[in-house]
This record gives structure tokens, C-alpha cells and sequence, in this order.
């Protein structure tokens, strides 16, 4: 059998993370308790970074906790 390169658990990018796994839109919605226009303007903005998987669009937990904090004030 051939070596694929993907023989071991941490060549495969979804398993380095599954203590941090992507968030849908609404998921991402729920967590940060705004509308998904509010999030959408905040991606456009480039305040919140994103994963665009084909036509979905994805969030990690971490990201979105940094960004929150870079928005803070005070």
C-alpha cells in the first residue's frame, strides 16, 4: 500500500484542532449573541477572521475569543 502522507493523526488539519472545532455561521451567532448581518459586516470588516469552505463559511472558537478581545475597550 502506498504511503499517502496521511498516515498519521496530526498530517490531517481537522484532527490538530478538535479541542477547537470549526463553528457554522449560526453556531458562531449563538456564541458571539449577534445577528449573522452583524457578522457578516464584521467579516467584511476583517474583524473577525473566517474559513471559506466552498460556499461555507466557518469560524474557530480561539479566533473569534482574540477577536472580541481586540475589540475591547478599556
Amino acid at each position: 500500500m502506498a504511503n499517502t502522507g496521511m498516515d498519521t493523526p496530526t498530517d490531517c488539519p481537522r484532527t490538530e484542532n478538535n479541542h477547537d472545532p470549526l463553528l457554522t455561521e449560526k453556531e458562531t451567532c449563538a456564541y458571539l449573541q449577534v445577528s449573522k448581518r452583524n457578522l457578516y459586516c464584521w467579516r467584511m470588516a476583517g474583524l473577525v477572521p473566517y474559513f471559506k469552505i466552498g460556499r461555507a463559511v466557518r469560524f474557530r472558537r480561539s479566533d473569534l475569543d482574540a477577536a472580541l478581545e481586540r475589540m475591547r475597550i478599556g
